[in-house]
């Protein structure tokens, strides 16, 4: 299956009015591809065609450079959406507006850097090491050896090109959610049934209160995981072929004056979600639009308002 490659550089040509830009394919493509794309493209009215040469392939693109922003936007995000119709079918100066959008655009098209992810995971594996051992599902170390096993193999994936490489980076950021989701519910059920029946940590309001956050940060993360993943197809969807219907919709999304051409949300902006939904038990800034993040936001708010306040209520009752 043809598609971009998101991972090389761009090239950019500027002549009289016109700026032209080459958007690289991941792959070779045949004379047959190339036509049907091109048919499509005088068919949608998109000013595009396919290039070859030797072993590597591209979308050209032509564009007025006076083209506003989101002038930009609309005519490669639709050079890139024929990418993927085709497949079931087989200027002035540097600086111009349209060069710098076109650079803004890939830019914001490229894979996310795995490093927010990484460094959140290890916050929540340290969240796990510092709450008491009851709070796991078995021994102390499973639940973060598994986590990082399933981060290490994202990173080797991440940087190593094969056919399958998306496919597999899915399944493994699917399985650190499922990971996290499970061992979430686990330690928030545990909280819970101690602060209702009187478990060990109840004994002091200092030690409750920090197991409660403990707990109530370990769930930010776990909803952050959750929405990353599914929002979208997740990251590498999001970035290859975006979904014209939203599950959340950001304000980028809802306003492109506040967003640069191409915008898609990264892992940060979900750890943002994450923790504005768990302080105000409900959306904020970012809407829930499809079925699952409206049940998804409705569960982490009920668990952050059951955490906040059963572990408040219990801390001053024990200091009464």
């Amino acid at each position: 299956m043809a598609a971009l490659d998101p991972r090389a550089e761009i090239s950019l040509h500027t002549t009289g009015e016109w700026v032209t830009v080459e958007l690289p394919l991941l792959q070779p493509v045949t004379g047959v591809w190339a036509r049907q794309y091109e048919r499509l493209a005088r068919a949608a009215a998109v000013p595009a065609d396919v290039h070859t040469d030797d072993e590597r392939a591209w979308i050209e693109a032509r564009l007025p450079a006076i083209s506003r922003p989101e002038q930009v936007s609309d005519t490669l995000n639709a050079a890139r959406d024929l990418v993927a119709r085709t497949d079931p079918a087989d200027g002035s100066p540097i600086g111009s507006p349209a060069e710098t959008s076109i650079r803004v655009w890939w830019s914001n098209a490229r894979p996310e850097s795995p490093w927010p992810m990484m460094l959140t995971l290890a916050v929540a594996i340290g969240v796990q090491f510092a709450l008491p051992s009851r709070f796991s599902l078995g021994p102390d170390w499973i639940v973060p050896a598994i986590l990082v096993a399933l981060a290490g193999a994202h990173v080797i994936v991440d940087h190593v090109r094969f056919g399958r490489r998306a496919l597999l980076g899915r399944i493994l950021t699917i399985g650190i959610a499922t990971i996290l989701v499970a061992n979430g519910a686990g330690v928030t059920f545990r909280l819970i049934d101690d602060l209702i029946s009187g478990g060990p940590e109840t004994n002091s309001p200092g030690v409750l209160l920090g197991v409660g956050f403990g707990v109530w940060i370990y769930t930010v993360i776990v909803f952050a995981f959750l929405y990353w993943v599914l929002d979208g197809g997740g990251a590498s969807a999001r970035a290859v072929s975006p979904a014209r219907l939203r599950d959340l919709a950001f304000p980028q999304h809802l306003n492109s004056q506040v967003s640069g051409p191409g915008w898609r949300p990264k892992f940060l902006d979900y750890l943002y979600l994450g923790f504005t939904n768990a302080t105000a038990f409900s959306p904020t800034d970012v809407m829930p639009l499809a079925l699952w993040a409206k049940l998804a936001m409705t569960v982490q708010a009920i668990t952050s308002l059951a955490i906040l306040g059963l572990v408040v209520a219990r801390a001053v009752n024990i200091l009464q």
